[in-house]
């Protein structure tokens, strides 16, 4: 048996675009639901949702219901044991929050990789099927199926990103809704201050070879992303689509 692939990083390296969404809820068949749908990976908020490592686990089976790729949102940018967790568990990749220069991003990629590429701990458990996998198997491949990413949403991550996109990251994602934070327009995602530090972190990520990502609201945010070069795009998340399609039925009889 061989350990599972994950086809969001092989369509990244087919020079694929990467459709995405989110969950924060503890809810597997959300995950599920999202898979079904046809997002290439769920990310499985961490920092901003509910997911303890119970949640984590329930959340990653729901995603392989939904055959789709479960990617865990770290709550800190400092934690290398909360990554080891999270891929132990059968995440398929770490979505790093604050990465904000160079250090941050190599500890990352330490943190997910085994020696000698990096210094994760051993302990794998669904990621190797509970032990159908055999070991040399699993260390043989292991390193190249896990999809690493951070967000670049601080001004120093943005001053740094020419010295953080040559570390070894698969996509480094613009965060529109802490960069608007940091630069006093909040919610303004659009804000041409955002915009600004967006297009440099692209142009960053293209001399360098390294995908960008971006978060988007609509279909034609998501074609615009797309034809500027970013090739992962962030399309909310489940418990959004509820509110949006639960709104649009009330509103209009009065409630």
């Amino acid at each position: 048996m061989q350990v599972r692939p994950n086809r969001a990083k092989e369509r990244l390296k087919a020079g694929d675009t990467l459709l995405t969404s989110s969950v924060r809820l503890p809810e597997p068949g959300l995950c599920e639901l999202l898979g079904y749908a046809g997002f290439d990976f769920v990310l499985l908020d961490g920092e901003h949702g509910t997911a303890d490592a119970t949640t984590i686990d329930r959340l990653v089976q729901g995603c392989f219901a939904g055959d789709t790729v479960p990617i865990v949102r770290v709550l800190r940018n400092d934690d290398p044991e909360a990554v080891m967790h999270a891929l132990d568990l059968g995440a398929q990749g770490i979505l790093l929050p604050h990465c904000r220069n160079a250090a941050d991003a190599k500890r990352l990629r330490s943190a997910v990789l085994y020696p000698p590429l990096g210094n994760r701990g051993f302990g794998p458990g669904r990621s190797t099927f509970w032990g159908r996998v055999p070991l040399d198997e699993y260390f043989s491949t292991i390193n190249d199926t896990v999809l690493l990413l951070a967000l670049i949403e601080d001004p120093e991550g943005v001053e740094a990103i020419d010295e953080i996109a040559p570390c070894g990251i698969d996509v480094l994602w613009v965060g529109t809704g802490d960069l608007a934070m940091a630069y006093e327009v909040p919610g303004q995602r659009q804000h041409p201050r955002v915009l600004e530090a967006a297009q440099k972190v692209l142009r960053a990520c293209q001399r360098h070879g390294v995908a960008a990502g971006f978060p988007v609201g609509s279909v034609d945010e998501a074609k615009w992303a797309q034809n500027e070069g970013y090739r992962a795009i962030g399309f909310g998340g489940a418990e959004q689509y509820v509110m949006q399609a639960s709104r649009q039925f009330l509103e209009p009889l009065g409630r």
